[in-house]
């Protein structure tokens, strides 16, 4: 399965939205009651990158898996999730149309850390172009 940063945005936002500090499984069910593959697969590369985190010190997701005939099922332990800082940098340069559009068009085949990397530099530059108009 691919990344799907269009896919990985609406994950995010779901987070930035938040009333509170951290979301869980039933914060995201407009997200995966299409398709759990999907979910599972973005939410676990996002922990992989440290973008996500519990509140836990084993980190782990909460979420197991067993493939049953030709499809996997899920079995879901509500944990508590919240964004990194890393994840809060990430989120707030990809929620930005115009960073995700330089994403999509220019680096689509790149890996998340990649990605990761570009947004910083482009906020970064974005944000040194503003200092020097002031």
């Amino acid at each position: 399965m691919k990344i799907d940063y269009d896919y990985m945005k609406k994950i995010l936002e779901i987070f930035l939205e938040s009333k509170i500090p951290t979301s869980d499984w039933n914060d995201f069910t407009t997200l995966h009651k299409d398709s759990e593959d999907k979910f599972v697969f973005h939410i676990r590369i996002m922990f992989d990158k440290n973008l996500i985190k519990t509140l836990s010190n084993d980190n782990k997701t909460g979420i197991n898996q067993a493939y049953r005939g030709d499809e996997y099922e899920y079995s879901i332990s509500i944990t508590e999730w919240r964004l990194s800082s890393e994840g809060h940098d990430f989120a707030s340069a990809i929620v930005k149309e115009n960073i995700l559009n330089t994403i999509k068009e220019q680096f689509k085949e790149e890996g998340l850390s990649t990605i990761i990397d570009i947004s910083k530099k482009i906020m970064i530059k974005k944000a040194n172009k503003l200092l020097d108009e002031l």
